[in-house]
């Protein structure tokens, strides 16, 4: 089953976790290159695509919002959008307008520090994000002096009555009103976006002016949220709001270590910051997931409550005297991925959860939102930082690689909106400027981290969490890996360390959980025993000299995971890698869904069933799947034998230009 090692092991639920230390944290994103050539093409198709887009036209709503602020009349406003108009598709130019430029700046500052772009791309990017940041400033500016001082948003105002008032959707919510086309669109996650994106580009690339422009926005949004009764507070509660506990959290300990620190660019009223931060916080939602209440995620919009709980490890990451957060946020993993997580770390139906364990009943074309994978990846890290956890780095994995990974069209960089887990489906992906889902913003942003979670660093030790080939560089070491498991299950990992001085720290390598049999090591060529502990190599720091090489053999096979409603329905997986069925291209077609949304249309085949023939019983298939699932000799495809269907599978995470098969129902004649 999916993440049968946690149900099924006891390691994790049942007795004590051998915990590898409080302090790691995620490397650098300007220290890490990854070096994988699938990866590396990846990057840099998105950032093409990034930079193709207007500038001007995602910024047209703001200078729209900040011109009406100021009072210009319709030339002034036309010559400060500089002639230029939103870009369309029901999103942009709809009340949700504006949520692609917060996802648009932090991917600009992911991409402005990484290695894996040319000098002359880093400063592209840069360039890009400068003046975006300019741009919004430019916005501020107008707003000061007035009720609106601070505020940035990009949603149209269709009526007079909103470009009197543009922050009328804020209003709206109050209310209790949410009518997406007529009053409000989820307003506070749009403004999730945006706050989170000044956060990176002060955080992560180190612009000022995105912490000048995020204090101004945090202090329009403090004031605002703590003036709210407790009726107001539950009624904006009860309307989608995105991350915001987390992003003022986050806004608010950028803040504190800048005072420690002896800045003077911290805003003197940023614990106001942390008082907001906590009116986002649903503690009636929070204290049922602890209570771990039946059903309690039925019919709940999956990427609405992700973030809630991503904010609840937020606030114990601001004070990690706040215990109870980091309980509420384990616990919600801990259901999300037992109760509701298909074999590609994905999750959700239809943008929704359902009932408990209920999963291949809801096998759909409009599975798993890759919003919840970037959510549920991103939660997963931080909670291995707090915790030490393995289980979050064995889930980072599968996820990234089958889920991530898996979402964009590696020809064009166009990312997935879901990933449908019915058989005989395809992946419909975005365009260039035409759908400007939530989606496609986490895809900017998936595709420009892609070196994040590889390498964990603490004071004592160096953690490598994920086999892929890249490099993490710091002023006293480098530590490299080479591998390309499509080709060997060989990995080599060497240390460097500058002019020669002892590395000086533990090297800690986490033993996949798809390993088949025993992981052997070899030490600068010597067969060596290292000590393991729940699945943590442990290599001591005295054995470590510079030029070390360890060669580390991870055998691979084929697995089978089915689902907890469907006994003899199962998918398949080779090593890290979930595997399709290619199902071709001939009935590849695409249709709406829900608001401005676009989907697969047709199935490749009329049923999902497989006869077996060559065995008594579906139990003794599985047991022997290596028998019939076999790999063609250099090659990552497999041929289905024994049974009524002539199927190839191969690596799902490229699995982009056809139809594809990852579930199977599988019987006997």
């Amino acid at each position: 089953m999916i993440w049968s090692i946690l149900r099924d092991s006891d390691i994790y639920e049942k007795r004590k976790v051998f915990v590898m230390g409080i302090g790691y944290k995620s490397a650098g994103l300007a220290d890490v290159r990854v070096k994988d050539i699938y990866c590396d093409e990846a990057l840099k198709i998105e950032v093409k695509n990034m930079l193709l887009l207007d500038s001007d036209r995602l910024l047209a709503g703001f200078r729209e919002t900040a011109g009406f602020i100021d009072g210009m009349d319709a030339e002034e406003l036309s010559a400060f959008m500089k002639r230029k108009k939103r870009y369309g598709g029901g999103w942009e130019d709809g009340l949700i307008g504006g949520h692609t430029l917060g996802h648009y700046i932090t991917a600009l500052s992911q991409a402005t520090i990484n290695p894996g772009l040319s000098d002359d791309g880093r400063k592209q990017v840069s360039d890009r994000l400068d003046y975006m940041l300019d741009a919004l400033l430019e916005c501020q500016e107008l707003t000061k002096g007035t009720k609106f001082e601070g505020y940035l948003f990009g949603a149209t105002l269709p009526t007079k009555e909103f470009q009197e008032n543009p922050a009328l959707q804020f209003d709206n919510v109050e209310k209790g009103l949410g009518h997406p086309f007529e009053t409000a669109w989820v307003p506070w996650y749009t403004m999730h976006k945006i706050l989170s994106g000044l956060n990176a580009a002060f955080k992560i690339a180190g612009k000022e002016k995105g912490l000048k422009a995020a204090n101004a926005l945090g202090m329009w949004i403090s004031n605002r949220a703590l003036s709210w009764s407790d009726k107001v507070k539950n009624t904006v509660l009860s309307i989608e709001y995105g991350g915001m506990n987390d992003c003022l959290y986050e806004l608010y300990q950028i803040n504190r270590e800048l005072k420690e620190n002896g800045s003077n660019l911290f805003c003197p009223e940023f614990e106001r910051f942390y008082e907001a931060a906590h009116c986002f916080d649903e503690e009636e939602l929070f204290d049922k997931v602890l209570a771990d209440q039946e059903n309690v995620l039925d019919n709940v919009h999956a990427n609405t409550t992700i973030p809630k709980f991503i904010g609840a490890l937020a606030r114990y990451e601001a004070d990690n005297r706040e215990t109870k957060y980091l309980e509420y946020a384990e616990s919600f993993w801990n259901m999300v991925i037992l109760k509701h997580t298909y074999v590609t770390g994905g999750n959700s139906e239809n943008e929704h959860f359902g009932v408990d364990n209920i999963l291949d009943a809801e096998r759909t074309n409009v599975n798993n939102e890759t919003c919840n994978t970037y959510n549920m990846l991103k939660y997963s890290r931080r909670l291995f930082e707090a915790t030490g956890k393995k289980k979050y780095l064995d889930y980072a994995e599968r996820t990234f690689i089958n889920a991530i990974l898996a979402s964009q069209n590696h020809e064009s960089g166009f990312t997935t909106y879901f990933q449908p887990m019915a058989t005989g489906y395809q992946k419909v992906f975005n365009t260039l400027d035409g759908n400007f889902w939530c989606c496609t913003g986490t895809g900017y942003e998936n595709f420009t981290k892609l070196q994040d979670g590889i390498f964990f660093d603490s004071k004592d030790r160096v953690m490598i969490a994920l086999f892929l080939k890249s490099e993490y560089v710091t002023a006293d070491y480098k530590a490299a890996i080479e591998c390309d498991f499509s080709k060997s299950d060989e990995v080599t990992v060497s240390i460097e360390t500058e002019d020669n001085k002892p590395f000086g720290k533990e090297l800690i390598i986490r033993i996949p959980t798809w390993i088949s049999g025993k992981v052997s090591v070899k030490l600068d060529g010597k067969e060596t025993e290292f000590e393991e502990k729940n699945g943590f190599l442990i290599i001591p720091s005295d054995v470590i000299k510079s030029g070390s090489q360890l060669l580390i053999k991870c055998p691979m096979s084929i697995t089978a995971h089915n689902l907890q409603d469907g006994k003899d329905t199962y998918s398949f997986m080779y090593g890290p890698y979930v595997l399709s069925a290619r199902l071709g291209t001939t009935r590849m077609k695409t249709k709406g869904h829900g608001i401005a949304v676009v989907v697969a249309a047709d199935k490749a085949v009329e049923s999902d069933e497989v006869t077996i023939k060559d065995e008594a019983s579906v139990s003794g298939f599985i047991a022997n799947i290596s028998k019939y699932l076999v790999k063609r000799e250099n090659e990552m495809e497999f041929e289905l034998k024994g049974t009524d269907r002539d199927l190839v599978f191969t690596t799902h995470y490229n699995q982009y230009s056809e139809s594809y098969g990852i579930y199977w129902k599988f019987k006997t004649l």
